[in-house]
């Protein structure tokens, strides 16, 4: 399945996904279901980057706050063991 993206110059985000549906009809819809969540999960990190500070300190009601930079998380879409 292949994936692409695109900022555009308002802002907003164009999220594109090829897959060549196969298999039974079940397997098909398990397919959209997963491009649909990937599309989401994608969706939101590009999102939060948004509200990300490039590393450096801001302040907030006088108290200084900062970042430990980015941090490795994983997470499980649902239906996903």
């Amino acid at each position: 399945m292949e994936k692409s993206y695109k900022i555009e110059s308002d802002g907003s985000i164009s999220i594109t996904f090829n897959f060549k549906p196969e298999g039974s009809m079940l397997e098909q819809e398990e397919q959209i279901a997963a491009a649909l969540s990937e599309a989401g999960r994608l969706a939101s990190e590009l999102s939060l980057k948004s509200f990300d500070t490039g590393g450096e300190s801001i302040i907030v009601n006088n108290e200084k706050l900062s970042s430990r930079g980015e941090e490795k998380k994983t997470t499980k879409p649902p239906g996903v063991e």
